[in-house]
Parts: C-alpha cells; sequence; structure tokens
C-alpha cells in the first residue's frame, strides 16, 4: 500500500458556547484535519485543534513540508515517519511542528488500523471496553447557579467525577464555587480543579490549601508549566494532587517533570504531542514511574488510547469541546452513563461530516481580511 495523494485543510468552528478560563476566553476552536488517500482506496483521516489560533500556519506546515515527504511512500512504518519529521521540523518551534505532525500521525494510525480491520483500541493492544470519563468546563465565567445547573447536566448523564475551574482574582470565590459544586455531587464523588497556570508558586500553594477540605481528586496546572521546579516546590507542599501536561509537547519534557517528582497526574494531549506514537510513549513513561495518565481533549482518540494502556485514569469530556457537540460528525460519539465507548469500526472510527465542516474551512491570511473590511468600508 502506498500514499496516492494528501491533503490537509484548516477549519475554523465556532464553541456551542464561549468558554471562560483563568487566563483565556475562548470561541472557536480551529481544526486541522489530514486525509491521506491510497492506491488500495483505503482512506487515512486525522486532525488536531487550536483554541482559535495558528491553524493556518499549522495546516501550511502540513501541505507545504510534511505531506509532501509522505505522499508515494509507504504507510506502514510509523515510527520511522514520525521521528524522521520530528527531526526535520524541530527548529520550527515545539508546539506548532508537533500539532501538524499530530495530524498526520492520527491519519497514519487510523489507515494501519482500517488495513487491518480493528479498532484503533484493539490494534494498538487494548480492549474495547467503556472509559470512565468526566464532566470537564472551562467555566470560570459562569454565575454560581449556571455553574450548579451545567453540574447538574453531567450528573444526568451518569458522569461520578467533575472538573471546575479556578484562579478567580477572588480567592473566595473559588472557595463559594468548589463548596457549591462539592455539596451538588456528594462526598463520594471525585472533584477536580484546574487553575491554568494562574497562579505563582507561593500564592498557589495558599490557594490550594483554602480548597483542600472539599477533598480534591487533583489541582490542575497550578502554575505555569514551563517551571518544573516551582511545580515540583507547590507538589512537595500540598496533600492534592498535581495535575499538569497539556502544555507539555515532548517524551523529554515529561521525563524532566517525573525525575523531579513534579507531577502525579500526568495529562498528555494526543494533539499537542505530535500524535498516537508520542503519546503512548509518554504514558508508558508515567506507567514505569507508577502515575496514572488521564488524556487531555480529543475524546475520540483520546478513549481509543484509554483502553490501550494499564495507567489510565478518568477520561476529560469537555463540555461543548467534542467533535460531537461541534456538529462536524456524521456518527456521534457521547458519554453513556458517564463512560465513553469507542467506536466500533475499523479505525478510529471518527467519520467526519464534510458538508458541515466546509462551512468553516478557514485559509490563511483569512483573518487579516476581516479585520481589514471594516476599514474598507469607513
Amino acid at each position: 500500500m502506498k500514499i496516492a495523494s494528501a491533503e490537509a485543510r484548516c477549519y475554523r468552528v465556532p464553541l456551542p458556547a464561549p468558554w471562560g478560563s483563568a487566563t483565556h476566553r475562548i470561541t472557536h476552536h480551529e481544526l486541522i484535519v489530514t486525509r491521506l488517500a491510497t492506491d488500495s482506496k483505503l482512506e487515512g483521516v486525522g486532525w488536531s485543534y487550536t483554541i482559535g489560533a495558528g491553524g493556518t500556519a499549522v495546516a501550511a506546515l502540513l501541505s507545504d513540508y510534511l505531506l509532501p515527504r509522505v505522499v508515494g511512500g509507504d504507510p506502514a512504518p510509523i515510527e520511522q515517519i514520525w521521528d524522521r519529521l520530528w527531526r526535520e521540523t524541530h527548529d520550527v518551534g515545539g508546539g506548532l511542528a508537533r500539532l501538524a505532525l499530530a495530524s498526520l500521525d492520527i491519519a497514519l494510525w487510523d489507515l494501519r488500523a482500517k488495513a487491518a480491520g480493528q479498532p484503533l483500541c484493539a490494534l494498538l493492544g487494548g480492549l474495547r471496553t467503556p472509559v470512565p470519563a468526566y464532566g470537564s468546563g472551562v467555566n470560570l465565567h459562569l454565575p454560581l447557579p449556571e455553574l450548579l445547573a451545567q453540574v447538574e447536566r453531567w450528573q444526568r448523564r451518569g458522569y461520578q467525577a467533575f472538573k471546575i475551574k479556578v484562579g478567580d482574582d477572588d480567592p473566595e470565590r473559588d472557595v463559594e464555587r468548589v463548596r457549591a459544586v462539592r455539596a451538588k455531587i456528594g462526598p463520594g464523588a471525585r472533584l477536580m480543579v484546574d487553575a491554568n497556570q494562574k497562579w505563582r508558586a507561593a500564592e498557589a500553594v495558599g490557594r490550594i490549601a483554602m480548597l483542600e477540605p472539599f477533598g480534591l481528586y487533583w489541582i490542575e496546572e497550578p502554575v505555569l508549566a514551563d517551571d518544573v521546579p516551582g511545580n515540583a516546590w507547590v507538589k512537595a507542599q500540598v496533600r492534592t494532587p498535581v495535575a499538569l501536561g497539556e502544555n507539555v509537547h515532548s517524551t523529554y519534557q515529561f521525563a524532566e517533570y517525573l525525575r523531579r517528582s513534579a507531577v502525579d497526574i500526568v495529562q498528555p494531549d494526543v494533539a499537542r504531542v505530535g500524535g498516537v506514537t508520542e503519546w503512548l510513549k509518554i504514558a508508558h513513561l508515567a506507567q514505569a514511574h507508577h502515575l496514572p495518565v488521564s488524556a487531555h481533549l480529543v475524546v475520540e482518540i483520546s478513549c481509543h488510547l484509554h483502553c490501550a494502556v494499564t495507567n489510565a485514569t478518568v477520561l476529560e469530556d469537555v463540555d461543548g469541546g467534542s467533535l460531537t457537540e461541534l456538529g462536524v460528525l456524521r456518527n456521534p460519539i457521547r458519554a453513556e452513563q458517564g463512560s465513553i465507548l469507542p467506536p466500533a469500526a475499523a479505525g478510529h472510527g471518527v467519520e467526519f461530516a464534510w458538508e458541515a465542516l466546509r462551512r468553516f474551512e478557514f485559509g490563511p491570511g483569512a483573518a487579516a481580511a476581516a479585520v481589514a473590511a471594516p476599514r474598507e468600508r469607513a
């Protein structure tokens, strides 16, 4: 089997409702979708994402540099392809290159699983079983009644674990919100909070201490992800487990966190680390340190990955962030009774609704044109 043609496109898809955290307000996801056509008529589809900026640059890196290097070649040696292209793009910048690699890597794994006639999770050596998930919200901007209504919707869908945002400028407001959610879900449910790198190390210790009476399962990204010593110091000072990983991009960076005992729950993002190939290495690295993994976002691929490793804990299902909720899938993938079952089809099972997606295509220069247009009318 050879790759006969390849393409990458960027789509700027509006969220069902805006997201708000301690550091971001998010209105769109940009999906960078790669399609690989083969001489055997199989097609592999992969994607990565941004939270609203940079997607056209990722698509250009794929179209201009990465995809021409795989067309005409054998898609089977994924590890070798990944390593060669990573070395060629390493100087571009970790985040940008990894997002591009992920879109291609996921498409290659989709091809391999389709050729084998297996769901991706089975190809990776796992069992296709329901994956326990948690309801997650980018919800710091929500008034307390709306936050509790969101949690209630998660409860109706069968979740037994929940995550909310913290990092308000007023520490007492964080306490009020966490106290209210804990009261609503009861003492037996898992409750996690996410500060999105808002605090400095000393401040983080004090803020976490205020929240510890509510029995948190983890505190996520209390300080900058770049600050390995700071995270290690915070972890040593608090009782609540520290989770992080969505802004860590390689096995080498994760290894430094593990060497310094700076993390309790490892959270690699399959798009941001460069795809399935690198995600599995990070999960196995965590296992070698007796630590659990919990994939960040990309639930449609992450559910397969959680089936394929033995150290996975609950999987994140972000309210409004799945491809199903974005309205771009032909066959929805939803949590049932608080768990997500990977599709049974060969490959990863994600079938994009191409007509729906095409409405959101977003090419280079589109953002600049949108800004310039009002000036031209003035």
